[in-house]
């Protein structure tokens, strides 16, 4: 899966902050296939935080001598109960994370008596998840938060992808392997990343091209981009049962190339099939009772900041505008949250679903007494 979803981002990322709070109490086991791993304050106020990660190409396992991600201490800090499923499947897994994570939950209400709320939270991948979540679920969730999340349609998402690998592919041919399907043994490993950028340092105009149109991505990030698409469409071909993803209809612009482009890039055609299977996984309905607040880094070249909006369209179509906040911090990256700035999120959540307090949209807000200077890109 791209190299983004590949680390375990929800609980590596700050590894190397230190989390020196009273150890809670934590519980390690499995359920159905899927690992999953609980933390409870001693002083738990009653209150749980479900917990989706992002995808991963290997079994997320827990073990109890691991020291909790700190972009959680301050969820423990406030008394959360925090509950996390490892999901019994890899890669694309929104069906099985699903069903996984709403087990585990069940698990908890039934050993640790009934809480007297339930929020979601997410990050990429589980960003996807937490809108279905808090869409379909609003009796049992009362909010929830998602970082650097999936919110747009998943087929928009990957068909960006794929438009984006056939531009490439007509730029520089034969550098990368066929992705209709893709070979099963493809690796988007080191060596794949370097062949890629060795290509487009080949040809700057081309490269430069490809960036334009795209228009998340830097020259630095973009052989990763290209090399973990294929990856994606790997597993959602195998999930699919057939080619969920196709360039056919797309007539490309703003690519400064853009005749000749069109002209020459090769088409593909999504399978019906195949393709129904992907908007299943997923497509939101904006039916949004309960408050959404999501955050990201205008500079993510993966799940771009740009797609929440989207979602934002889809709410107000459904009635549900005021329900949804879209906020972002200056970073270049996916997924390259600080600690305190979660911690500032997830405070604004609280006081939205427990006060009212509905926070505003823009850039997350700093910490209490601390003024900063707006950053552009």
């Amino acid at each position: 899966m791209r190299f983004f979803f590949r680390v375990l981002l929800a609980l590596t990322i700050f590894a190397s902050y230190a989390y020196a709070e009273t150890k809670p109490a934590t519980e390690i086991g499995t359920l159905a296939g899927a690992a999953y791993r609980i933390d409870v304050p001693a002083d738990w106020n009653r209150r749980v935080v479900v917990f989706f990660h992002g995808t991963s190409e290997t079994p997320v396992a827990y073990a109890a001598s691991e020291p909790l991600s700190p972009m959680f201490r301050h969820v423990l800090q406030r008394k959360y109960a925090l509950i996390q499923s490892g999901y019994s499947a890899c890669g694309w897994a929104l069906e099985e994370a699903e069903k996984d994570s709403e087990r585990l939950r069940q698990h908890f209400a039934a050993s640790h008596g009934k809480p007297d709320q339930f929020l979601v939270m997410g990050m990429s991948m589980g960003g996807a998840l937490v809108a279905m979540t808090i869409e379909q679920q609003p009796g049992i969730y009362a909010g929830a938060l998602s970082l650097c999340g999936v919110l747009e349609p998943s087929d928009v998402l990957f068909q960006r992808d794929f438009a984006l690998a056939a531009a490439f592919d007509f730029y520089f041919p034969g550098v990368l392997p066929p992705f209709v399907p893709v070979p099963a043994d493809y690796v988007a490993d080191k060596r794949m990343v370097a062949k890629i950028a060795a290509a487009l340092a080949s040809k700057p105009a081309a490269m430069q091209s490809l960036l334009r149109w795209y228009g998340t991505a830097t020259a630095k990030s973009l052989p990763d981009v290209i090399a973990d698409t294929l990856t994606d469409f790997r597993d959602l071909q195998h999930r699919a049962h057939g080619n969920p993803l196709g360039n056919a209809d797309l007539i490309y612009v703003n690519s400064g190339d853009d005749a000749e482009l069109n002209a020459g890039v090769h088409r593909y055609r999504a399978d019906a099939n195949a393709a129904a299977w992907l908007a299943r996984w997923y497509t939101p309905s904006g039916k949004l009772t309960r408050p959404l607040l999501a955050v990201h880094d205008i500079g993510d070249p993966l799940v771009p900041a740009a797609g929440a909006f989207t979602y934002a369209l889809t709410a107000q179509r459904a009635g549900h505008a005021d329900n949804f906040v879209q906020q972002y911090v200056a970073h270049e990256g996916h997924c390259v949250f600080k600690p305190d700035e979660v911690a500032r999120a997830f405070d604004q959540l609280v006081d939205w679903v427990d006060a009212g307090k509905r926070p505003v949209p823009g850039a997350l807000p700093a910490p209490a007494g601390v003024q900063t200077k707006e950053t552009t890109r």
